[in-house]
């Protein structure tokens, strides 16, 4: 559906986006085909590509013949303001060099067709984009395609897609002393199931009732499969107990301790009914915020999933920089899609790390040079443990890191670990200058964190705590990652 720049629908900030909901589009196009024959006719076409797709719910706002400048921008931005679109598509050069600019400001994300006539943006304006080529054809096949690379630069892949259309997936829960988790997932999840796909529970060797409670569950359930394992061998080799018995090439995965949002399935399941299907799906979670606390560690050590569908310069440079993104290729196992072709290809889950397992598969599918993507369309929270266990949470992960010589996280937590040593000697020992450099950059590290925790229900004390929650993180992956190295070293297999 396409409406008039001058009379834009209510802002979309108001409405949550929901599995099946349409792609909401701001089409940037040049106003005036006399001025140039060859490009408004290029433009045109995408214009009525993205106006046919049924899966897009476009706003065309017309930036002149001349494109760039002030008053271009600035007709962009109002347009950006008004209607919150998902995501804006700039039909060709001279409408991208107008909304680029724009959604700097705004901090929405453009997608610049570049037609073979045309040539790069300027500098940043082009790093500013994500380009795609034009299509080849028309019709209702174009439109799609269209519609799909839209959706996937906003984390909302398979958006405007009937999840009935979509394919049967099969969903693999591993438990490990959860009996008492096991109903209530149960209860959870099946209400999510199609006729054609089943919930696999694998009890991980549980010393409880854990077992039982599985077995009874796919006794009372006909969508519903049990395996047992004879011994505890970690969260990778139960799901590929699980696996191995999949009647569907995709499985999605999730674990106890999570809730999941009615549409949850579907959102992990629309992104294979795309043109171009990925072979990994990682849906970008929610963590628990009962309290002060768990809300800083959720500003301070999780990525916020609305970034990835609008972030400012200032935020992405920071993400960057430290680490803290959502990246598709190093997801969460907690809300994870992955086709069985793809598992296959790189040997399943790593059943040698008891660790981090789901980040070291997904890098073994990126590095595979196979498709992940991210999804902000299946919403799930997980539950935080409390201080304690976060911290031997991420000695876990520190541990992780280690046994998977993962060298980039490696990098990183030396970094750190060696800026809580630096740091308070330079405010101890150092000069004016050395204190003022530590002072500013002890702020920037944290400047996002406490901007996120304005948002909180007690912002104040939330962002207080901030610097507590960081350091705690960083200070105990350091320590798992040394210990697993030093543990090597001496010849013993990290505990």
């Amino acid at each position: 559906m396409t409406t008039a720049a001058t009379a834009p629908a209510a802002p979309a900030s108001s409405r949550e986006p929901w599995t099946g909901s349409p792609l909401r589009v701001l089409v940037a196009t040049s106003a005036d085909p006399a001025q140039d024959e060859q490009l408004p006719g290029d433009e045109a076409r995408v214009l009525a590509l993205a106006a046919g797709a049924q899966r897009l719910d476009t706003l065309v706002v017309r930036v002149g013949a001349g494109g760039g400048g002030v008053r271009a921008a600035r007709r962009v931005r109002s347009a950006l303001r008004a209607a919150d679109p998902d995501v804006v598509l700039a039909t060709g050069r001279a409408a991208a060099a107008a909304a680029v600019p724009a959604a700097v400001l705004t901090g929405h994300r453009v997608v610049r067709v570049r037609h073979a006539h045309e040539d790069p943006l300027p500098g940043w304006l082009e790093r500013r984009c994500t380009v795609v080529t034009p299509a080849s054809s028309s019709g209702a096949d174009a439109a799609h395609r269209l519609a799909g690379a839209l959706a996937e630069v906003v984390a909302r892949p398979g958006a405007g897609i009937d999840p009935a259309q979509a394919p049967p997936m099969s969903l693999v829960v591993p438990v490990w002393r959860e009996g008492a988790l096991v109903d209530d997932l149960v209860a959870a999840l099946l209400p999510q199931l199609r006729a054609d796909d089943e919930l696999i529970l694998v009890d991980d060797g549980s010393p409880d009732d854990t077992g039982e409670r599985v077995e009874r569950a796919a006794a009372e359930h006909p969508q519903v499969r049990a395996v047992r394992q004879p011994r505890n061998a970690g969260a990778a080799a139960a799901r590929n107990a699980g696996v191995a018995i999949a009647r569907h090439p995709r499985v999605v995965f999730t674990d106890a301790g999570c809730h999941w949002g009615a549409s949850w399935l579907d959102g992990m399941r629309t992104p294979f009914a795309e043109p171009a299907p990925p072979d990994l799906v990682a849906g970008a979670h929610e963590v628990s915020r009962r309290g002060v606390l768990e809300a800083a560690f959720a500003v301070g050590c999780y990525p916020d999933p609305r970034e990835l569908r609008r972030v400012g310069p200032l935020t992405a440079a920071w993400s960057r920089c430290f680490g803290r993104r959502f990246d598709p290729t190093r997801p969460a196992g907690r809300s994870i899609a992955v086709t069985t072709a793809a598992m296959e290809r790189v040997g399943g889950w790593p059943e040698e790390v008891r660790a981090h397992e789901d980040l070291d598969l997904s890098r073994a599918i990126a590095e595979a040079g196979l498709k992940c993507v991210a999804t902000t369309d299946a919403p799930l929270v997980w539950d935080q443990a409390d201080a304690r266990g976060m911290a031997r949470m991420y000695v876990r992960y520190g541990r992780g890191d280690a046994e998977a010589t993962d060298r980039q996280a490696l990098a990183r937590d030396a970094v750190r670990a060696a800026a809580y040593v630096v740091g308070p000697l330079a405010l101890a020992l150092g000069g004016r200058t050395a204190r003022a450099l530590v002072l500013a950059g002890a702020a920037v590290y944290v400047a996002v964190p406490v901007a996120r925790a304005g948002a909180e229900e007690r912002p104040v004390a939330t962002a207080a705590l901030v610097p507590v929650v960081v350091a705690l993180r960083d200070l105990a992956k350091a320590w798992g990652a040394l210990r697993a190295v030093l543990e090597r070293r001496g010849g013993r297999r990290p505990s």
